[in-house]
């Protein structure tokens, strides 16, 4: 029996390289790719006689083998639409060092990766169909950085071989699930929780009237949630959390009875500094919460003519639908009693944002 075709693409002709690898993964057979991290065992997800050669080099596998697409258009057909923070990665990292697990239309998490390699890219284009891609490796052994590092049993299991080189990278890629408005970093690799936060981080908007009190008392408390929720999942990425007023002036202090409460309550909000809201920041923002139905509004109107995939989710901070109410110019018990409120509604949506995909009401 012979073994597998073996092409060199810094000597041999790279569209009949393409086109054999594309006619083997067609049979359902299995091939050996570059890409910029390491070398992939490629074969068509929708074919099982693919997937069982896959399972039988692979072992027992406790998560799903990575799919790899030649472009994001190709997504919508099979997984749901994918939250702001998704697409914020694919913009800067697709094609690239990065998997994200997004969820289909059963609602199961895939790895989704376009690789950053031209030529593999070529061939999943050539194929036509989602490409299982995962390491060319055996689970629990070193994944190969060249082909020359190949397993000769993994070798044995492949129809093609196709040599690109050292991979440019030589380092795993970065596996991430983004949510609604944080992000799971379920693999460390190239790119870094610090270069996600820098480019990806998510982003949550709490509006007022004036920045004085419900909304800044609100940011210290959700944040404060988060960090809560969050305690027991060192994987999770939390999200900047702002807050800023529809009719506020910039640099004006908070209102006293709100330093006060909050003191009361473990936080300091004496260093608060009352913030209009700005453009960019709203149409930068994962999820923007109004106080009152009347920030809602406002919030919505000042996104018209941007497109829904544009736009923030914008919602009540209350889940019910019911306004906060405004304590300004109340005494200190009142003040008191919103602040309690707001910290049992930014637990509520603590858990509402942290969720896997759990939309905002």
């Amino acid at each position: 029996m012979s073994g597998p075709a073996r092409f060199d693409l810094s000597r041999d002709d790279a569209d009949a390289a393409r086109r054999a690898a594309a006619a083997a993964l067609d049979r359902g057979e299995l091939v050996v790719v570059p890409t910029e991290t390491l070398y992939g065992l490629a074969g068509r997800a929708d074919l099982p006689a693919a997937r069982q050669r896959l399972d039988a080099l692979k072992g027992n596998r406790t998560t799903p083998y990575s799919v790899a697409v030649a472009s994001p258009g190709t997504l919508s057909e099979w997984l749901l639409p994918p939250f702001r923070t998704a697409r914020r990665i694919a913009a800067r990292w697709w094609p690239g060092p990065v998997t994200q697990l997004l969820p289909d239309h059963a609602g199961e998490l895939v790895g989704v990766r376009v690789p950053g390699h031209a030529w593999t890219r070529a061939l999943l284009e050539t194929v036509g169909a989602p490409v299982l891609l995962p390491s060319a490796n055996r689970s629990g052994q070193p994944a190969p950085r060249s082909l020359d590092e190949l397993a000769p049993d993994v070798a044995a299991a492949a129809a093609v071989l196709v040599d690109g080189g050292r991979c440019a990278l030589g380092e795993a890629s970065t596996v991430v699930e983004p949510r609604l408005a944080c992000l799971r970093v379920v693999r460390e690799g190239v790119v870094t929780r610090d270069d996600l936060r820098r480019h990806a981080e998510p982003l949550v908007l709490l509006v007022c009237t004036g920045n004085t009190c419900r909304s800044p008392m609100a940011e210290s408390l959700l944040r404060r949630a988060l960090a809560k929720a969050a305690a027991d999942d060192a994987s999770l990425l939390l999200p900047r959390v702002l807050s800023a007023g529809m009719h506020a002036e910039d640099g004006e202090p908070p209102s006293p009875e709100a330093v006060e409460v909050l003191g009361q309550m473990g936080l300091d909000l004496s260093d608060h500094s009352t913030r209009s809201l700005r453009d960019d920041e709203l149409r930068r923002a994962d999820v923007v919460f109004g106080m009152g139905r009347s920030h809602v509004l406002a919030v919505e109107e000042r996104l018209t003519g941007l497109a829904r995939e544009d736009r923030p989710e914008v919602a009540l901070f209350d889940p019910e639908g019911h306004d906060v109410d405004d304590p300004f110019g109340s005494d200190v018990a009142r003040y008191l009693s919103v602040a309690r409120m707001l910290e049992r509604l930014a637990a509520r949506r603590a858990e509402q944002l942290l969720a896997p995909r759990r939309p905002v009401p």
